[in-house]
């Protein structure tokens, strides 16, 4: 959201920024904030603002909420987050969905979940950049070496993902696991995976230094839509993505289109080749992956027009 409100400052529109603040709560100095506004904008997750979006309501000014996530999250139609608490969040998350004027969303995948049909795609993420691909000399040998970076739950089908990696790659592969989270049971004890622990930004650019590529994973029985983060993170860092799980169209689209990445949910095979061959233009594929998603100012500037009710 920064990179939007950093755009539309420089866009001559008169911009207050609030950071939604658990702790803090909301201030009824606020209201004259909201009073004074034509339009009100919001982002996922929504039940952290829910009383900016009643008041701007009822104060019968425009909300517009830039929806990057969708809740509740479900596997298979089973939800998996079952606590009350996390109930009454979704509760709120949809019924802020429902009162808002306009719905924003970052890919065309989100416009298949029933909540959000009536949503626009507008590119809204902040662009990217990748270092020039480097490709040390390695031995044809040498096994594939891969970085997974981020959360590991029931969501990420991490296990599946890695039984994929070993099938298409025939078990030429050694991946690195970076995340505060234990690992799957099923992936204990193998020799072929490697857990690094939760990494920062930097230093988990200095580890995919030394690997040729970076995992995305879904579970294939994941229910909402998605832009897969980490994708940007591991650009960022100069190397290609391989991607397993449930199929996200416009994503994938995008991610071979553009050359940076490989979907190898129903692949039946992978060398270490076909990834260096990716990662050797990465800076180029890079380039045309960002603009696919990057923030179009003026699209986006479009759509705030305040809704005369």
């Amino acid at each position: 959201m920064d990179n939007i409100a950093k755009e539309l400052g420089s866009a001559d529109i008169d911009l207050e920024v609030r950071r939604s603040n658990m702790v803090r709560g909301f201030r009824f100095e606020h209201l004259k904030l909201i009073r004074g506004s034509d339009i009100i904008l919001l982002q996922t997750p929504l039940f952290m603002s829910w009383p900016y979006a009643l008041w701007a309501r009822l104060f019968r000014k425009t909300v517009v909420s830039v929806v990057w996530d969708s809740y509740p999250v479900t596997l298979a139609g089973v939800r998996f987050d079952r606590r009350l608490r996390r109930r009454i969040f979704d509760w709120i998350e949809n019924a802020i969905l429902s009162i808002s004027n306009l719905l924003l969303v970052p890919s065309y995948d989100f416009l298949e979940q029933p909540t959000l049909k009536r949503a626009k795609v507008v590119q809204l993420w902040y662009p990217i950049h990748a270092p020039k691909g480097y490709l040390a000399a390695t031995l044809a040998y040498e096994p594939l070496r891969v970085l997974f970076a981020g959360q590991i739950n029931r969501t990420r089908g991490l296990t599946a993902s890695v039984e994929q990696l070993y099938k298409v790659t025939q078990g030429r592969f050694q991946l690195l696991i970076a995340s505060g989270d234990p690992l799957p049971s099923e992936l204990l004890g193998r020799e072929d995976v490697r857990h690094i622990g939760r990494l920062d930004r930097e230093s988990l650019r200095q580890v995919a230094t030394g690997c040729d590529c970076g995992l995305v994973s879904l579970a294939c029985d994941f229910d909402g839509p998605g832009l897969p983060s980490k994708t940007f993170e591991y650009l960022e860092a100069g190397i290609p993505c391989l991607y397993h799980g449930k199929r996200l169209e416009h994503y994938l689209d995008v991610l071979e289109r553009s050359g940076v990445g490989i979907e190898i949910t129903a692949r039946t095979s992978l060398t270490r080749e076909d990834v260096l061959a990716k990662k050797a233009d990465i800076a180029n594929a890079t380039i045309r992956f960002s603009d696919a998603f990057a923030l179009d100012r003026e699209a986006f500037i479009a759509h705030l027009t305040p809704i005369k009710e």
